[in-house]
């Protein structure tokens, strides 16, 4: 038996509307006979009776009825999915789902998220905010678009990763301080501060004591938090100084705190993370360039103090 073809539903559904050929052939810009030899391969693929002869107009059968009532389900399904496929062309549908450290989604993150909505009305965002590793494993199990994580070494094969910043450590002061004229703070110029210290088992809380270490600078290690905005918080409440990464320092620079580059410089790498086995969405490709353009306007307002290379 023979398929129906697209064409002839439509040219049934234009009868069906319009009541005669005529009025079919000026819905579907063709021919008048075009109509009617696609209405009779209709009814002959179909094999029944879809409509009564009076006059000049077409008369449905009861069971052209029926099968109409079919007819415009599916076209209002299609038309459906038409402004579906427009709106995911001008990026109006869909979702895009983000995976953070700590670092960037205090407030970086969700104004850039925030900017992002409001380029594409209608897509949802959601964004997760985890440790390092733990969002490493959510873009590894591709269940999210992209993560934003410092910069350690992964050995994931499911995981894409680039550099999004080589930046570095910035010492941050409370309001006041003795050193808030002074341009660079070395270790020296902390000997005997009041510290607050990043979590022990943390790379970079390393790093930081080896370079005192080195200076045999002493400090009073009196107080560690595990992460930058809680050792920003502490010092904001005049509870000592620290070094933390520059965005969150950033953040708390507009609070009142005192942002201060720090020499030796101690290296601080922002990388971005994608599922290694699935291609970029368009929602994907927008949001990273607007990051990218966030970024270059950051280092600019900070002054250098977050640097990009």
């Amino acid at each position: 038996m023979p398929k129906l073809t697209y064409r002839q539903i439509e040219a049934f559904r234009a009868v069906m509307i319009s009541g005669t050929t005529r009025g079919a052939a000026d819905i579907l810009y063709v021919s008048q006979p075009a109509v009617s030899r696609l209405l009779t391969d209709f009814e002959e693929t179909i094999g029944v009776k879809m409509f009564e002869r009076h006059r000049r107009r077409l008369v449905p059968t009861p069971e052209a009825r029926f099968f109409y009532e079919e007819v415009e389900r599916a076209f209002v399904s299609l038309e459906k999915l038409s402004r579906a496929a427009e709106e995911l062309r001008e990026f109006h549908l869909g979702s895009l789902r983000i995976a953070s450290m700590p670092a960037v989604s205090l407030e970086f993150l969700p104004a850039l998220t925030d900017q992002f909505c409001r380029l594409h009305p209608g897509v949802s965002v959601t964004l997760q905010v985890r440790s390092t590793q733990q969002v490493a494993d959510l873009v590894a199990s591709q269940h999210f678009d992209l993560g934003v994580i410092s910069g350690i070494e992964l050995n994931d094969p499911s995981i894409e990763a680039s550099v999004l910043a080589d930046s570095r450590l910035v010492c941050v002061l409370p309001s006041g301080h003795r050193l808030a004229d002074q341009k660079d703070i070395r270790p020296r110029d902390l000997e005997g501060e009041i510290f607050v210290s990043l979590g022990s088992e943390q790379s970079i809380r390393h790093k930081i004591d080896s370079v005192f270490e080195h200076e045999n600078v002493s400090r009073q290690l009196m107080i560690e938090t595990q992460l930058g905005f809680g050792a920003c918080a502490f010092v904001l409440a005049g509870s000592g100084v620290s070094l933390v990464d520059p965005i969150t320092a950033w953040h708390y620079q507009r609070l009142g705190l005192i942002v201060k580059r720090f020499e030796p410089r101690i290296p601080y790498r922002y990388s971005l993370i994608l599922p290694k086995q699935r291609g970029q969405s368009g929602l994907t490709k927008s949001f990273l360039e607007l990051l990218n353009s966030s970024l270059i306007k950051l280092e600019k307002e900070t002054g250098g103090l977050f640097e990009r290379q």
